[in-house]
């Protein structure tokens, strides 16, 4: 057994965009790993700590579509679903394996708070609520496009103001290790950013 994973972190899974899990992993990545993905530490970002201290949610016997987080044991089980019968858990479950793929492991604090406000242990079976998967899915946006900013204005700083938003991008992906595959993605999203902060200057 690997001696880092013998003591797993308290874990719940959250929806991330895809081509932001090259820079979870590089910058938030934990010694820790489950499969081929090692574990994120958010609390670090603005906000997070916050937005993990909301109302949190039990969800292994949810009978509802799986949404943007996952305790660790519904995770468990999805994943043994869809490699026993994958139409059907995409039937009961709306999950595919594809989307699967787009949940990434948060170390989650040691007590959290129930719906019925009261704290207690954070347990394999407690997912993040709702809303609360909103608040961290917006901090690992904001914190993501603020390490995107942090890395053109250095980029730019070495290689002069004019360069091709593309080339930028993709030295990104080499330096989060994300693929590059999703260059194109960050490329849109990031000029569309930029527009905006532009236009909003005007």
């Amino acid at each position: 057994m690997d001696q880092k994973n013998y003591k797993l972190p308290q874990v719940a899974w959250l929806k991330v965009t895809d081509y932001m899990h090259g820079w979870l992993q590089h910058e938030l990545g934990c010694g820790a790993k489950i499969g081929d993905q090692r574990v994120v530490c958010l609390q670090h970002l603005p906000g997070a700590k916050e937005a993990l201290r909301m109302e949190t949610d039990e969800d292994l016997m949810d009978v509802r579509p799986v949404g943007n987080a996952m305790s660790a044991s519904r995770r468990n089980c999805v994943n043994i679903g869809l490699a026993m019968d994958q139409r059907a858990m995409e039937q009961f479950y709306g999950v595919t394996a594809e989307q699967l793929k787009l949940f990434v492991p948060v170390e989650c604090p040691k007590r959290c708070l129930t719906k019925y406000g009261v704290l207690r242990d954070w347990t394999n079976d407690v997912s993040f609520g709702r809303e609360q998967a909103s608040a961290l899915q917006r901090v690992v946006r904001a914190g993501y496009w603020e390490a995107v900013g942090e890395f053109n204005a250095e980029y730019a700083r070495l290689h002069g103001k004019k360069f091709p938003a593309i080339e930028m991008v993709e030295a990104w992906c080499r330096e989060t290790g994300t693929s590059e595959v999703h260059a194109e993605a960050i490329k849109r999203e990031w000029n569309r950013r930029v527009a905006r902060k532009r236009n909003s200057n005007i």
